[in-house]
């Protein structure tokens, strides 16, 4: 019993690979699956643009905050006094930090806006290839669709051939052949068991004996002598004056 079920799993299993192994199911699934890369790639562009903005935003906010010290140092120094000799250094200490993150802030910048170029250039890439891929595989199965629609047509030509329309009345004319052979069998059977001798000469004796009567008649009317030796059977009855005849 477990032998027998075994059986039965592997042979359902291996149904469904088969299935699942199909030609036109796996690249339905590859065509699918390119598809979904296209939004996957155009996230990894989203991203990379969007480091550059970022970065960009940031210079651009440092270099406003390094124009608005160094306008303050420069003001601090046209002043000349003591306090705002101090501003100006403590504006300078800062303008000096905020000089070191514009520095590098701009290399991440120039970093970031060459990985998206790039990216770009990469995404633009495959992007070509999915979509020569794509169309590559659209292609094979509209050519196997044609295949397959071809093969069923030519198995409708072989069914139709083999036991079609004309299968058909080639059959029953073969039929009608036969039944028409037997029957004609029939009859010569049949005939061949009778006695035709004994049916001609029966017929025969009834041919002699109308002619018997009827040169009888012609006799009578004066239509002809009688025979000298006659042999016919009965007489055909007469009426009076063939009587009164006799008589006399």
């Amino acid at each position: 019993m477990f032998a027998r079920l075994s059986r039965l799993f592997r042979a359902w299993m291996g149904f469904f690979i088969s299935k699942a192994e199909d030609a036109e199911i796996m690249l339905q699934d590859a065509i699918e699956e390119m598809r979904t890369t296209m939004p996957r790639l155009n996230a990894v562009l989203v991203a990379t643009r969007a480091t550059v903005l970022r970065l960009e935003e940031e210079r651009d906010s440092l270099v406003r905050q390094d124009q608005n010290l160094s306008a303050s140092i420069q003001a601090a120094l046209r002043d000349g006094s003591a306090a705002a000799r101090s501003v100006a250094e403590e504006d300078a200490f800062q303008l000096q930090q905020l000089r070191a993150d514009l520095k590098s802030t701009q290399d991440q910048l120039l970093a970031a806006t060459n990985a998206h170029d790039s990216a770009s250039v990469s995404v633009e890439a495959l992007k070509t290839k999915l979509k020569a891929k794509i169309e590559t595989c659209q292609k094979a199965l509209r050519e196997r669709q044609k295949s397959l629609v071809m093969k069923k047509a030519a198995d409708a030509i072989v069914e139709l051939q083999t036991y079609g329309v004309a299968a058909t009345a080639d059959k029953f004319l073969e039929q009608i052949k036969q039944e028409a052979a037997e029957s004609k069998a029939a009859v010569e059977v049949a005939t061949g068991s009778i006695d035709m001798a004994t049916i001609e000469r029966e017929r025969t004796s009834r041919k002699l004996k109308a002619a018997g009567i009827l040169h009888q008649f012609e006799v009578e009317m004066g239509l002809a002598k009688p025979t000298a030796i006659s042999e016919t059977p009965a007489a055909p009855t007469v009426g009076p004056r063939t009587a009164e005849k006799q008589g006399s």
